[in-house]
């Protein structure tokens, strides 16, 4: 169901379940074991979340909405989420064709999303009487609150260039030129890369109405500078050439 593709320090992370990538609760659980797995690898540089097929997926199976199996359905997606959060390295989702209800949940806890033109993304929740838990938590602070409320209220769902001009998506890439995304996390210094999210995760953390910078400060002056990468940066930078990581 989750295919796993490693790409020299990259891991793509392919939901493959045909026909349209339907997510149900051993998914998740399948995914949350790869994320654990992949978190525990510190030769990993950066997760990808993709979806083979004709889109990225249609979502979470509305059979596993019935009331018994609600519950083991919310934890596992919440689990699969949370995981995808936690991640000590950055992760992006490569989006096309749709990206629906729990699978736009999954997409919203990734770092970031990169979709192909053909990317739709909505929440449909609304239309069957239902509405999605963990979108309600994070599109407010991704897409603003009226975007959000939108989205949310109406199930309408929306094309990539909308969903670019609302901050859902950061780049709009044919999906034949998504291996540049993998040559980006390749060509970084693994450890500063993942020291560089543990920050990011830190301001997360730090209200914007608190000055919390001498954490990361403490990061960057007694954590980086062990990381032997750092001296090739500025070495490659005044020789004016290529660096030659050895990711320790």
């Amino acid at each position: 169901m989750i295919k796993a593709e490693r790409n020299k320090r990259i891991l793509n992370l392919k939901i493959d379940i045909p026909p349209v990538n339907v997510i149900d609760i051993a998914t998740c659980q399948e995914l949350a074991g790869k994320l654990k797995e992949a978190a525990a690898d510190k030769s990993i540089a950066g997760i990808l979340l993709s979806g083979e097929g004709k889109c990225f997926s249609a979502g979470a199976s509305v059979d596993e909405h019935e009331k018994k199996l609600a519950g083991d359905m919310i934890f596992s997606f919440t689990e699969a989420c949370r995981t995808l959060y936690e991640l000590p390295m950055p992760s992006v989702a490569l989006v096309h064709g749709i990206c629906f209800g729990g699978a736009l949940e999954l997409a919203l806890y990734c770092d970031f999303i990169i979709a192909d033109p053909s990317a739709k993304f909505g929440v449909p929740e609304i239309s069957l009487a239902f509405f999605p838990p963990l979108a309600c938590s994070a599109l407010p602070g991704i897409v603003g609150r009226q975007n959000a409320a939108h989205l949310i209220f109406t199930g309408e769902s929306v094309n990539a260039e909308r969903a670019l001009s609302m901050g859902l998506v950061q780049k709009i890439v044919e999906r034949s030129g998504w291996e540049e995304v993998i040559h980006q996390f390749n060509k970084t210094s693994t450890p500063v890369l993942r020291l560089a999210k543990e920050a990011f995760k830190q301001g997360l953390r730090t209200p914007l109405d608190e000055f919390h910078g001498d954490i990361i400060n403490n990061l960057f002056l007694n954590r980086l500078y062990k990381i032997g990468d750092v001296n090739e940066g500025i070495a490659s930078f005044r020789e004016k050439r290529k660096p030659e990581w050895k990711h320790r």
